[in-house]
């Protein structure tokens, strides 16, 4: 009977074998969150100026490669901002909001390098994808991207260029017309 028994025991655990091979006691990441600076992707422009109401009109342009209309906006171009962003660059596809990217200040930037960004979003999303100093992570439908951007400045009544920190997150077809 024992003999029975650990032949039924070698049996089993020889089938479940093939199902544990593949599993690396690992939960797949998760999906990329829509959301940044309180706007989702998919919102209307107009859900986007209930949040951030317009002090004034915002500049914008038409990227021909991906027909996105871009916006920039900035403290001065809206009545609330957070306090931790220098710009938002927001793009918008077919009247839906489809590309969130957030200029970190400099005092953020400081505190928080694209590095050290992309450090903390490696812990939820798993290791991403590096090309240099730009870092990304990307499921079925987006794209979310950490890197360094330039901005001018002018002190002292001289020109120059400072980096900040730079989140995106982006409608991944967008996305792959862009880049």
């Amino acid at each position: 009977m024992r003999a029975f028994l650990a032949l039924a025991l070698l049996a089993v655990a020889a089938l479940a074998a093939p199902a544990l091979a593949d599993d690396d006691g690992y939960d797949d990441p998760p999906a990329i969150q829509r959301y940044l600076a309180e706007l989702q992707l998919g919102d209307s422009l107009e859900d986007v100026q209930r949040i951030y109401a317009p002090a004034q009109d915002w500049p914008s342009s038409v990227d021909p490669r991906g027909r996105v209309t871009r916006y920039r906006v900035e403290r001065a171009y809206a009545k609330s901002f957070p306090n931790w962003t220098q710009a938002l660059l927001l793009g918008f596809k077919r009247g839906k909001l489809v590309d969130i990217q957030v200029v970190y200040n400099a005092k953020r930037s400081g505190e928080k390098t694209a590095e050290a960004l992309a450090r903390d979003l490696s812990l939820t999303y798993g290791e991403g994808d590096r090309a240099g100093d730009k870092f990304w992570w990307a499921d079925g439908r987006t794209v979310i991207r950490v890197f360094p951007v330039e901005v001018p400045t002018f002190k002292d009544g001289v020109r120059g260029v400072e980096w900040r920190t730079s989140i995106q997150v982006v409608e991944k077809d967008v996305h792959r017309r862009l880049d």
